[in-house]
């Protein structure tokens, strides 16, 4: 596979998918993967507005924590992140539970 030098102060050259989203996460300061996780949020989040508040945010927040345990395995993100994910979804099951024992 042939190396190409990259425009920006880059460490290591792009020869495949991986170093290439190493190459975005470094070249946007470390910022790309918790915007894609904040917004694949508020799309789940919007897209499961069909059932309750609580439920929607549950599964958003789920599927948030999901992906950043993928992206933390990957390196992408720090684990601070990923603790804050799991925090959203305990705190989501706490509403739930809470949505659930006042409706019945």
């Amino acid at each position: 596979m042939v190396k190409y030098n990259l425009p920006t102060n880059a460490t290591e050259p792009v020869v495949g998918i991986f170093s290439f989203f190493q190459w975005i996460q470094e070249v946007s300061g470390g910022v790309f993967f918790l915007v894609i996780m904040l917004a694949i949020f508020v799309i789940s989040f919007i897209a499961g507005k069909n059932y309750a508040t609580s439920r929607a945010f549950a599964f958003a927040a789920f599927l948030n924590f999901i992906l950043s345990v993928i992206f933390r395995t990957l390196g992408f993100i720090s684990n601070m992140w990923m603790y804050l994910s799991l925090i959203i979804v305990a705190a989501s099951v706490v509403w739930l539970h809470a949505d659930n024992t006042q409706r019945i």
